[in-house]
C-alpha cells in the first residue's frame, strides 16, 4: 500500500540503522491503526477514505520535516519545531491525532517562513532609490515586497497586504511604489505604472486624500520623469506633466487673462482658474478629441472655448506643434465684455 511506502521512507530519513528503521515503522503503523480503528472512522468496507487520506498527508508532512530540520534558510524556531516533531514521531507515545495537528501547524509555519524569505528578496530590475525633494521631503523606492508591506503598515493603507494585488504587481514589474517621507516620517505613498510612466494612485494614511506642496510634486515628477495628470493629488496642486518634461515655469503661462491662465505643450493643454482657490485641468489630444481625467473637466473646456475663442486657437496650436518645444511667445487675447451693465458715471453729468 502507498501509506506503507510513505512510512518506510520516513523511517529511512529519520534513522540510520535498519533496526531503528524497523522500530519507527512499527510505531507509526500502530498509531495509524489505532487512529483508523475508531468506529466513527470506519464503515462497512473498512477505513473511510477521507481519514486514510489525512493519514497519508500527515506522513508526507513528517517526511518533509526530516528535510526542514536541516534547511539553513528556515527560521531557527521552525527548524527546532521540525526536529521535535520528528523525535516525537520516532520515539514518543503521542497519539496520531496530535501528530496530525502538529504536522499541519508546522507546515503552515514553513509556508509563512518561505513567504517572508521571498518578500525580503530584491525585485529584479528594481534597485533601491532615494530622491531628495524640497521642504524636507524625500521619496524612496520600495524595492522589495517586505518594504512595501512595511510602508503599508506604517500608513495603515491597502499596501500592507496583497488584498488588492499590489504585491503581485511589484513582483511582475508592472508597477513601482515610492514612499514619500517628510522629516524621515512617512507622509504618503504612490504607485507608478511602468509601461505608461505615470502615477496611477496617491495614498495617504488610511487611504485618505493628501495635499503636498506644489514644489515637492513638481520636483518629484521632474526627477522621476513621470506624469501625474490622472491623479487628483497632483493635478489640484498644478503638478502637471508639462512641467516635468521641460523647463516650464508655473509663474509664466503662455496665455493669461485675469484669473485664467493657459500653458501649451505639443498635444497638451493645462488650464488654471482662480487665484485664492485654484482649479487645474489637464488635457491631452488623442487624435480626435481632448481627453481629461473626468467628464466635468471636458465639459468645462468646451465652455471655456465658447466663452474665450482664443483658447480654441491655443488648443489648435498645441495640436499642430509637434517639434517638442513650447511656444516662443505668449498669445494675447481679448475677452469680450457684455455691454449695458455696470456703467460708470462721468464727473459733472447728472443722471
Amino acid at each position: 500500500m502507498e501509506i506503507n511506502n510513505l512510512i518506510k521512507r520516513f523511517a529511512q530519513n529519520a534513522t540510520d540503522t535498519p533496526r531503528a528503521q524497523g522500530r519507527v515503522k512499527r510505531r507509526v503503523s500502530e498509531r495509524i491503526s489505532d487512529y483508523c480503528a475508531d468506529p466513527s472512522r470506519r464503515d462497512g468496507r473498512g477505513r473511510k477514505p477521507e481519514f486514510l487520506h489525512k493519514a497519508k498527508k500527515t506522513v508526507r508532512h513528517l517526511i518533509r520535516a526530516t528535510y526542514w530540520q536541516e534547511w539553513p534558510h528556515l527560521d531557527p524556531n521552525v527548524r527546532q519545531e521540525a526536529q521535535a516533531l520528528v523525535r516525537t514521531a520516532c520515539h514518543g507515545q503521542t497519539p496520531f491525532e496530535q501528530l496530525m495537528k502538529r504536522a499541519s501547524v508546522l507546515r503552515g509555519r514553513v509556508n509563512q517562513s518561505g513567504k517572508a524569505r521571498n518578500a525580503r528578496k530584491p525585485i529584479k530590475d528594481c534597485d533601491a532609490l532615494r530622491e531628495e525633494l524640497p521642504h524636507g521631503f524625500a521619496a524612496e523606492r520600495l524595492h522589495t515586497v517586505e518594504r512595501l508591506a512595511q510602508a503599508g503598515r506604517r500608513l495603515d493603507n491597502c499596501a500592507k497586504n496583497n488584498a488588492h494585488g499590489l504585491h503581485d504587481g511589484l513582483r511582475r514589474r508592472e508597477s513601482d511604489f515610492y514612499l514619500v517621507l517628510r522629516d524621515s516620517e512617512p507622509a504618503a505613498m504612490f504607485e507608478v505604472d511602468l509601461e505608461a510612466a505615470k502615477i496611477t494612485e496617491f495614498l495617504g494614511k488610511r487611504n485618505a486624500d493628501i495635499e503636498l506642496p506644489r514644489a515637492v510634486l513638481v520636483a518629484l515628477l521632474q526627477r522621476l520623469q513621470l506624469s501625474g495628470d490622472d491623479v487628483e493629488a497632483c493635478l489640484q496642486q498644478g503638478a502637471a506633466s508639462i512641467f516635468a518634461t521641460g523647463t516650464a515655469d508655473v509663474r509664466e503661462p503662455d496665455w493669461q487673462r485675469g484669473n485664467l491662465a493657459v500653458w501649451l505643450r505639443p498635444r497638451r493643454l493645462l488650464i488654471k482658474e482662480g487665484r485664492k482657490r485654484e482649479w487645474w485641468s489637464s488635457f491631452e489630444w488623442n487624435g480626435a478629441n481632448w481627453e481629461a481625467s473626468d467628464a466635468s473637466r471636458r465639459r468645462r473646456l468646451d465652455a471655456l472655448m465658447t466663452r474665450y475663442p482664443f483658447i480654441a486657437t491655443l488648443a489648435g496650436r498645441a495640436v499642430e506643434d509637434t517639434d517638442g518645444d513650447p511656444p516662443t511667445r505668449p498669445v494675447r487675447g481679448r475677452v469680450r465684455r457684455r455691454r449695458g451693465f455696470h456703467r460708470v458715471r462721468r464727473p459733472g453729468r447728472q443722471p
